[in-house]
């Protein structure tokens, strides 16, 4: 249990961190400035950012459940964690951005 807490506390601040990272890097971005290294930091760390919030969601939950349940819980949050990252995996790679379309024309 003690694991599980030290666990759900480096993933609240990390996702503090990248969150801020996130968010300030995509409203640099909608409004020009520093275009080129904003526009690379959005778009690296929307995935990090999702991952932690999904850890630390999950952690609190797997803190918070009564001790008969947590293996069927800690499979589930698994596989959940596993699909919602193959999902952003998958937007990211295959599904092409409009404004690098709107570039390239």
């Amino acid at each position: 249990m003690k694991t599980a807490n030290n666990i759900k506390k480096i993933s609240l601040i990390l996702f503090l961190i990248i969150g801020t990272i996130h968010i300030t890097s995509g409203l640099m971005f909608a409004n020009g400035y520093l275009m080129p290294t904003s526009m690379i930091i959005n778009r690296v760390m929307d995935i990090p950012f999702a991952m932690t919030a999904l850890i630390y969601a999950f952690m609190n939950i797997y803190t918070n459940i009564n001790e008969k349940y947590r293996k069927i819980s800690t499979i589930t949050m698994g596989t959940i964690t596993l699909l919602i990252f193959i999902i952003l995996l998958y937007i990211n790679l295959f599904i092409p951005d409009k404004s690098s379309l709107i570039t390239s024309l």
